[in-house]
């Protein structure tokens, strides 16, 4: 019987970690990609990015971005957290489970609203070191806002899982 437990818990631990490997390349990869591809497109139309000014401006690919990405990456991973705890395929303790969409809806929307404030604030400070009408440059643009979106990709899935990412392994 010591086998079996034995055995249950290290398929336990497998189960975690390849829900870590897949869900983390799930989100890091395409939204890096997106995030990159879909604003070089859009600033190659015209012939200068602006932080604030202009049709198609930095802060219009940057600040919704910061808002949906962390929220979308975090209620995703929690809710996939969620259905293995309750199919018992992942250890925890019973104090921490996750029982409601409310307190992962919560968490989500703390993150998303936290990460749009910190660039914002980012953004703000760039915008007076800068001097007025200044170029960005498309590239490097578009290249900012994929490795941006990568780090929120990163980021927020290790926010996600790491109240349960030491009690697996």
């Amino acid at each position: 019987m010591s086998d079996y437990v034995e055995y249950d818990e290290q398929t336990k631990v497998s189960n975690w970690r390849k829900f870590v490997r897949k869900n983390l390349l799930l989100h890091l990869i395409p939204n890096t990609i997106l995030n990159t591809v879909v604003p070089y497109f859009a600033f190659k139309m015209q012939n200068s990015v602006h932080l604030f000014n202009g049709e198609q401006n930095l802060a219009r690919f940057l600040l919704p971005m910061s808002a949906l990405l962390p929220f979308m990456v975090t209620f995703d991973i929690l809710k996939k957290i969620k259905e293995l705890q309750h199919s018992e395929a992942i250890n925890y303790k019973v104090d921490e489970k996750i029982t409601g969409y409310s307190f992962i809806l919560k968490k989500a929307g703390l993150n998303g609203l936290y990460s749009i404030a910190i660039v914002f604030v980012f953004m703000l400070a760039l915008h007076f070191s800068f001097p007025p009408n200044h170029d960005f440059g498309i590239t490097p643009s578009a290249v900012c806002a994929g490795l941006l979106a990568g780090l929120y990709s990163v980021t927020f899935f290790y926010l996600a899982i790491r109240k349960f990412k030491f009690e697996v392994v």
